[in-house]
């Protein structure tokens, strides 16, 4: 049996924590991969909401436009009449649609996709990069941060 040096502990010391360090950083980039996806996913359902509704308000908006159209044709027909009902109408529909994309507009310009992803990985990049109290002492003895 032959006796052990310090030097070969410090090395099995340092594999260890090599692959120790290997395995929580696949962890780690395995637990970002998951956010990513849960949020991703999260993010398409409400874009596909606000697509539906987007829909629904451009179809309000059309048939305000054909009420306008015919308001006018039959204001231009007639002077008075059946075109003041037409022309109530088409500003109702044209109106709840107008707010309804504008509604639908902000909020799409005011989301951002994939936020807390992108704000957990700058979390792990700064703590990879600028470790604030050392978890292994006896290996960064010396070492200035």
């Amino acid at each position: 049996m032959m006796p052990r040096t310090v030097g070969s502990d410090d090395a099995t010391a340092l594999g260890t924590v090599l692959k120790e360090t290997a395995d929580s950083l696949g962890v780690l980039i395995a637990d970002h991969v998951k956010l990513a996806r849960v949020e991703l996913e999260a993010d398409v359902r409400i874009y596909a909401g606000d697509l539906g509704v987007s829909l629904v308000a451009g179809v309000l908006l059309l048939f305000g436009y054909a009420f306008a159209w015919s308001a006018l044709a039959l204001a231009l027909g007639r002077i008075w009449g059946a075109p003041v009902a037409f022309a109530a109408v088409a500003a109702f529909h044209l109106l709840v649609g107008a707010l309804s994309l504008g509604a639908v507009s902000r909020k799409v310009q005011q989301s951002k996709l994939l936020r807390e992803s992108i704000v957990e990985a700058r979390r792990s990049v700064r703590a990879l990069t600028h470790p604030s109290h050392p978890t292994l002492p006896h290996l960064t003895k010396g070492v200035t941060s």
